[in-house]
């Protein structure tokens, strides 16, 4: 390169460009073009004319989790939004298609469907890599063939896109890694290289499905790639939880987003439950993020770490306590709920009692203050018009609010619980039923269901489907039977077993208090309690039991069932082991915990994919008594016991 000198020529030119910037530096800011207009002089209706447009900003969209129980329509509805919004790019975060098959015709399908609706797009795609994509090595080899990698980087005016695949680190549900074409330690030298090879980018975006680092204990693997990460400038996306939350975390934020379409309670922003485009600006100063709900725009303090928290807390605050009524028949009683401060703020709750059909309820409203790390007993007296047999019970309801703080500002709830006094039922013992859907041999089916047993399910209409079931022991194994009767049956081999009429049980035999105990299905699953629960979805079809879920495989495999059309419905027939309720329970099972529901599909001509457990669905689950799973359970509830001299095998 030249030397330059003073009576150089091009020297002076230099000098004067160098005064020239200096110039305009003191003008004002340089983060973009200066807005022109007539005139400056006095006074003006405006407060500045440098635009926020800085060459170096741009913008991209992220969309979430589409599956896990998709609700058709949403994601489509979002593709135009995002189009709008015009970003340079669209990320994703995983869960793109249903998946857990290793069925290649039904993977094709489902990508085919997938890659439909990215064509809608207006700008590139960037695909992610969730559990639901692929959790198999036959999923894993169909997106190498059609997508190639499975984790990749990319760069866009010097910020660098670090895309993981989160199931190498660990499969949902398992201690493994996922088979395939690909291994957890190739990935994380992948990481290494790219991060040697881009030190100073102006930000690092990492892009992964599961939140790896939101759980107790945070695996090696993560830790070592949050080291690898060191002191560079990054922020992380995930999805999965299909709850939006915010964390703080190495001094860098950890967004989890909500979902584009998939399965959620859509409880609003204070449980991070809602449907999103997420809009990151990337600046100077780092990305700047816009949750833009489809009906509305938030900022990335929507809920954080603590906020979050305290929803949790407040959302399990109140349990129902076991209180086992003795008889044929409640007259009249108490049922009791504990209300847990887990937070380190005050926790206030109140109450409203309304008793239901079959109850009667003379006290007050009430509310009670509960001290950080307290619980309080709240009990309410209950009687009966007349004497009615337990399991004929409707449940009442109990009305929460409650209120505590966190990161200085309120968080309000309302949540309601069942109201329902219980009692072991017991269970006869007898011969032992043939396994072919004809119900024959069962007599009168002893517990009828023509109402909605579960008080945060919606309620069916009264003519459109009620059944009968009984249980029986026999030989130490557990019989089932159900009687539907429904004026239109959905039915079909084309569709999972959650996907068409069926009926859903679960039997418990564990040792309390793990049996009468209460915890959500995604806690069941997550902590393994659900392989100890035998799962029965008896549909008309054997094509569709193929269990579409791993974490299910367990639960299925003790159960033999049948199922028939009849005139007015159908029947199902199951038998669950009693080697494997022997098992769960230590010892010959004497006492099971039943969880009942019929799920009723009315086909609307479109086949569309809605989950009965989601909002609006078009398949509604009558629930016996309060769902155990559910949002409002019962300790304690659909527990039968075997008849004295019963036990044995």
């Amino acid at each position: 390169m030249p030397r330059f000198h003073l009576g150089d020529p091009n020297m002076r030119l230099v000098l004067v460009l160098v005064l020239a910037c200096l110039c305009l530096a003191a003008c004002g800011p340089s983060s973009g073009p200066r807005i022109d207009v007539a005139t400056e002089d006095g006074a003006r209706p405006w407060t500045g004319l440098d635009a926020n447009d800085a060459e170096g900003d741009f913008h991209f969209a992220i969309v979430s989790d589409r599956t896990g129980g998709e609700r058709p329509g949403v994601f489509a509805s979002a593709i135009p939004k995002v189009n709008v919004l015009e970003p340079a790019f669209v990320v994703s975060v995983g869960d793109l298609i249903e998946g857990y098959t290793e069925d290649p015709a039904q993977i094709k399908r489902e990508w085919d469907e997938f890659e439909g609706f990215v064509a809608g797009f207006e700008t590139p795609f960037f695909y992610v890599a969730g559990n639901h994509d692929m959790n198999n090595a036959v999923m894993a080899e169909a997106w190498q063939a059609r997508f190639g990698p499975s984790y990749y980087r990319f760069v866009y005016r010097d910020v660098l896109f670090l895309v993981l695949n989160s199931e190498l680190f660990q499969m949902v549900g398992t201690e493994e890694s996922l088979p395939g074409p690909w291994s957890q330690a190739e990935q994380l030298a992948f990481v290494e290289q790219t991060l040697a090879a881009f030190p100073e980018p102006r930000w690092t975006i990492v892009l992964v499905h599961q939140p790896l680092w939101d759980s107790p204990t945070v695996l090696d693997d993560w830790l070592s790639l949050e080291a690898m990460l060191g002191e560079r400038d990054y922020t992380v996306f995930a999805g999965h939880r299909h709850r939006y939350v915010r964390h703080v975390r190495n001094d860098r934020k950890y967004i989890t987003l909500a979902t584009t379409g998939g399965g959620s309670g859509l409880r609003g922003e204070i449980y991070g439950e809602f449907d999103q485009v997420a809009l990151v600006t990337m600046t100077d100063a780092g990305p700047r993020l816009a949750n833009l709900r489809l009906d509305g725009i938030a900022g990335d303090d929507l809920v954080t770490g603590p906020v979050r928290d305290a929803v949790a807390n407040l959302s399990w605050a109140v349990r129902s306590l076991p209180g086992q009524g003795s008889g044929d028949a409640f007259d009249s009683g108490s049922v009791a709920f504990e209300v847990t401060n887990r937070g380190d703020q005050e926790l206030r709750a109140g109450y409203h009692v309304d008793a239901g059909p079959d109850l009667t309820y003379a006290g007050p409203s009430g509310s009670r203050v509960v001290a950080p790390g307290d619980a309080v007993r709240v009990e309410f007296p209950l009687a009966a018009a007349t004497p009615t047999a337990w399991a004929d019970l409707r449940p009442g309801r109990v009305s929460w609010s409650l209120e505590t703080t966190a990161d200085e500002q309120p968080v309000n709830l309302s949540v309601t619980s069942a109201l329902l006094p219980v009692a072991p039922l017991p269970l006869p013992s007898g011969p032992a039923p043939t396994v072919d859907g004809d119900l024959g041999d069962w007599g009168e089916l002893r517990h009828r269901v023509g109402s909605q047993g579960d008080v945060t399910s919606g309620p069916l209409a009264p003519t459109d489907l009620t059944y009968r079931f009984d249980v029986r022991e026999a030989s130490g194994d557990l019989y089932f039977a159900a009687r539907v009767f429904d004026d239109e049956i959905l039915a079909s081999s084309d569709r999972g077993a959650q996907l068409q009429d069926a009926v859903l049980f679960s039997a418990d035999a564990r040792p309390e208090p793990a049996r009468s105990g209460n915890m959500s299905i995604y806690e069941a699953v997550g902590r393994g309690d659900i392989k100890a629960i035998a799962v029965g979805y008896l549909t008309l079809t054997d094509a569709a039991q193929t269990p579409d879920r791993r974490y299910l495989s367990a639960s299925l495999a003790p159960v033999e069932w049948r199922a028939r059309r009849t005139a007015d419905g159908y029947a199902v027939e199951a038998r669950i082991d009693g080697a494997f309720l022997d098992e769960q329970a230590g010892e010959p099972w004497r006492a099971v915990r039943l969880d009942v529901a019929a799920v009723d599909w009315d086909d609307d001509g479109a086949g569309n994919r809605i989950g009965w457990l989601s909002p609006g669905s078009a398949g509604k689950a009558l629930h016996w008594q309060p769902y155990r799973f559910g949002e409002a359970p019962v300790a304690g509830s659909g527990t039968f016991v075997r008849m004295e001299g019963a036990a044995g095998r």
